[in-house]
């Protein structure tokens, strides 16, 4: 189980996928909109997809009416007071490890020398302690135990150290439990951080830069534990049925307070404009390749999870919009990796 889960995170070393050279050109490509390859019967729209995922991870069924409830506008109205506008608190939002951003501004530095990095992750104690933990697994086959914070970060390398300290850090800012679903919420929020940033990965490649897709998927719902909480506050539904329009402001609210998390973290600029463009209700903003390869990644990774958690047939897919220039034949090959990626691991 621990190898299939470095392979997610490095890539298995037979079929690992090349590292990008130092000095790797992003390129804003202009290319024409792809040709969609006529959808297959089980082709669901991206609306579906989207909202059958938060109703799961709201744990609330389809309500019969089709329009707010008052119950409902009440409830979006003190969300709105909450978070919206110049008032809003950041202090509702999920503390980042103070180390976190300097450090990676230093592993944006393909130059860093192991002494240096060693000494910023060295304040953190929890983080310390994992990387030299994922170095002494068995994925990397080591002689003899390693034991200093320098030979672990050698070891795992540049790319390998960003995502795990990533991974450190994001989990349980995403592993969060509440009132109705326990710990369920969370756990299905990490599986599709975890698919959403293998995906925008793949999608990216060529365009995005690698660490900057994954950061952007592993990020991307972020601030749902605020948003959550805080209809647990005003709405507390307790597993009621919700409206469609309910579901989808809330599902709004969730992405646009990720985007206020990654700004106040000071994360790269293309990560937090492709959280911009993600939480466009239209879908008109995502126009730089990161936007769309976020945006087409999150839907896939709701897809994985739906499949998984049997709300919708294994061989349902995601449907292609033209506009968004990923073809149907992208996203077919995508949502394949992903099942090889992240399929079950047998006994």
């Amino acid at each position: 189980m621990i190898g299939k889960f470095f392979k997610r995170i490095f890539g298995g070393r037979r079929n690992a996928r090349r590292a990008p050279e130092a000095g790797y050109a992003l390129r804003e490509t202009h290319v024409a909109i792809p040709e969609i390859d006529k959808p297959a019967a089980n082709a669901m729209a991206p609306d579906e997809i989207e909202h059958r995922f938060y109703r799961l991870i709201l744990g609330i069924d389809e309500a019969r009416e089709p329009t707010l409830s008052g119950a409902e506008q009440a409830a979006l109205k003190r969300m709105r007071e909450a978070f919206g506008g110049d008032r809003f608190d950041v202090a509702q939002l999920p503390r980042l490890p103070s180390v976190v951003p300097q450090l990676l501004r230093s592993l944006r530095n393909d130059d860093a020398d192991s002494k240096r990095l060693a000494e910023q992750i060295a304040r953190d104690t929890v983080l310390v302690g994992e990387i030299i933990r994922v170095a002494n697994t068995a994925y990397f086959r080591t002689t003899r135990p390693v034991s200093s914070l320098p030979q672990a970060i050698v070891l795992i390398g540049q790319d390998g150290l960003r995502r795990v300290v990533m991974q450190l850090v994001m989990r349980p800012i995403l592993h969060f439990e509440t009132r109705h679903s326990g710990n369920l919420t969370g756990e299905l929020l990490w599986q599709h951080a975890e698919r959403c940033a293998h995906a925008c990965i793949y999608l990216g490649k060529g365009t995005c830069d690698p660490f900057e897709a994954y950061l952007a998927g592993l990020v991307s719902h972020t601030g749902a534990q605020a948003a959550i909480m805080a209809l647990e506050t005003y709405a507390d539904l307790g597993g009621q049925p919700a409206s469609r329009p309910f579901v989808a402001a809330v599902a709004q609210q969730i992405e646009r307070l990720s985007l206020h998390a990654a700004r106040h973290w000071v994360f790269p600029s293309r990560v937090v404009q492709a959280l911009a463009e993600r939480a466009d209700p239209a879908d008109a903003g995502a126009q730089t390749p990161l936007g769309r390869s976020l945006l087409a990644s999150s839907r896939l990774a709701m897809l994985d999870v739906l499949i998984e958690q049997g709300v919708v047939d294994a061989d349902t897919t995601l449907l292609a919009v033209p506009q968004q220039r990923i073809s149907q034949e992208q996203l077919l090959r995508c949502q394949e990796d992903l099942r090889a990626a992240f399929s079950p691991v047998e006994a």
